[in-house]
């Protein structure tokens, strides 16, 4: 099956010379120039994986990164000249996949991007399904059981449970949950986050989330 792949830069003739390579190597490409369109066009199409340069004009890459809400766990790759510690340290904190700095070698980034994608088609298959005391999710499919029974959750409801579940021992705060589950434009007050743990433990059995006082929410390790 054909992955497709995201790429945005704005050099130009880097851009066009990464998806001479890639459509060489049988990847479908999507390009652009600005972040700002790139995030239009993920609200409609899913990828194999994004290719992300830094210093991009208007929205930057590290903008980009806060700013995109990323559900399907796309593998992301940073591609900048910006080389020095400080960043690097703050992009993988973002989350990202790998970074590369440029100048590259294309013959590298190709082995990369192999390696990226056979990780993550790797998690994919393990992570299927996370199993917890008396609760079964499976993962990304919106599907719940609770002694082996089908439990109906909201779709938000069922993402916070499993950023829990997938983080056990993790505590987040409301305004964490609010961030990676609603986006940062989107207006929620933070106590709707109290609403869905009490529905969730009313659903689910009030001992599988605990409370960490002045801080937010977490599953036990």
């Amino acid at each position: 099956m054909e992955h497709s792949v995201l790429l945005i830069e704005d050099n130009e003739s880097i851009r066009n010379s990464m998806i001479y390579s890639l459509e060489k190597e049988g990847y479908g490409v999507y390009a652009f120039s600005h972040a700002e369109t790139a995030l239009e066009c993920l609200q409609n199409k899913t990828f194999s994986l994004i290719l992300l340069d830094l210093m991009l004009p208007k929205m930057s890459g590290e903008a980009f990164l806060k700013r995109f809400n990323n559900k399907k766990n796309i593998p992301i790759i940073v591609i900048s000249a910006l080389n020095d510690e400080f960043t690097q340290i703050n992009i993988y904190n973002e989350k990202i996949d790998e970074f590369i700095v440029k100048p590259f070698s294309m013959n590298i980034l190709l082995l990369k991007i192999e390696a990226v994608l056979r990780r993550s088609s790797v998690q994919t298959t393990v992570k299927s399904m996370v199993e917890y005391k008396n609760i079964c999710l499976e993962i990304g499919n919106y599907t719940i059981y609770r002694d082996g029974k089908k439990v109906e959750l909201t779709a938000k409801e069922f993402e916070v449970i499993e950023a829990m579940l997938l983080n056990q021992g993790k505590v987040f705060s409301r305004e964490e949950f609010l961030t990676a589950l609603w986006g940062y434009d989107y207006f929620v007050d933070s106590r709707t986050i109290d609403v869905h743990i009490k529905n969730l433990r009313i659903k689910l059995g009030k001992e599988l989330i605990q409370t960490v006082k002045g801080v937010g929410y977490r599953v036990a390790k």
